[in-house]
């Protein structure tokens, strides 16, 4: 009987490490291929028990029936299942005074439990990395040409934003208010404020030289909220990082809920900014 168990905790235990494996890796292998290299390594490792052979032999029928017997494997998915193993190890091993005062069946919830959690959270955190890893990638520096003024800004270039001005076509961009207040000139930034977005289309506190380069534009949200609000023509963005352009005369829109920009932006482009 124990050595049914030893081979059942065995198997269970390479089977979240297959799985965790493969989710950071990105190799899709099949479930049964995942369970049945789970099976025969924790059934070599429960007939070689605490033999440096063993452990050996069972890592590398783990890694070689789940992900091929190849170098390339044996390199990268093999290290990361090493290390995640370790990790593991050491959790369980600072737990096991208090697991091994469990009933048996206890005993197996709480490893699975611990097992379960533990690889949960390295996945979420190595997710939010890559996430804002691939985020970055999309950071610029912005030059931005508006009424003869010139901003330097941080832009974050964002493919899910498709807005354009409705009559000619022109992409829409988004600007934080509080990134450029205190720059605008006077008049503009006075305008600015006592426009009313329920009486959009009054403009008259705007000085003469904005007439020719605003518009007024209706927006959904992803949570379907319309909003009215003012898109200015700009001269000209000058973009420099990753992505090195110049856009001429497209529109912005300044919003004053820039809490959410991603990688501390300044600017949202639009996704033909890429």
């Amino acid at each position: 009987m124990i050595g049914e168990l030893l081979v059942l905790y065995n198997t269970l235990f390479n089977y979240f490490l297959l799985k965790f494996t493969q989710e950071i890796t990105g190799l899709y292998v099949k479930r049964s291929r995942l369970l049945l290299s789970a099976f025969c390594s924790g059934l070599i490792a429960s007939i070689f028990y605490q033999t440096l052979l063993g452990a050996l032999l069972s890592f590398i029928v783990l890694i070689g029936m789940a992900f091929s017997f190849r170098l390339q494997s044996l390199l990268k998915q093999g290290t990361v299942l090493f290390i995640t193993t370790f990790f593991l190890g050491g959790v369980l091993t600072s737990l096991l005074p208090f697991l091994l005062n469990q009933s048996d069946v206890t005993f197996f919830i709480l490893c699975t439990a611990v097992a379960f959690l533990g690889l949960t959270a390295i996945h979420s955190k190595w997710r939010e990395m890559m996430q804002s890893k691939i985020q970055h990638s999309f950071v610029v520096d912005c030059d931005l040409e508006l009424f003869k003024n010139t901003y330097s800004l941080k832009g974050f270039i964002d493919t899910g934003n498709e807005c354009s001005e409705p009559m000619s076509g022109k992409p829409v961009h988004f600007l934080s208010y509080s990134a450029v207040s205190k720059e605008l000139p006077e008049d503009f930034h006075k305008a600015l404020l006592e426009w009313d977005e329920k009486n959009p289309y009054q403009l008259k506190m705007f000085p003469t030289y904005v007439y020719p380069k605003v518009r007024v534009l209706t927006l959904s949200t992803v949570q379907q909220e319309r909003s009215t609000v003012l898109a200015f023509r700009f001269d000209k963005l000058k973009l420099s990082g990753t992505t090195t352009k110049e856009i001429f005369e497209q529109y912005v829109v300044f919003t004053k809920q820039d809490a959410r920009y991603p990688q501390d932006a300044q600017m949202i482009l639009h996704v033909l900014a890429l």
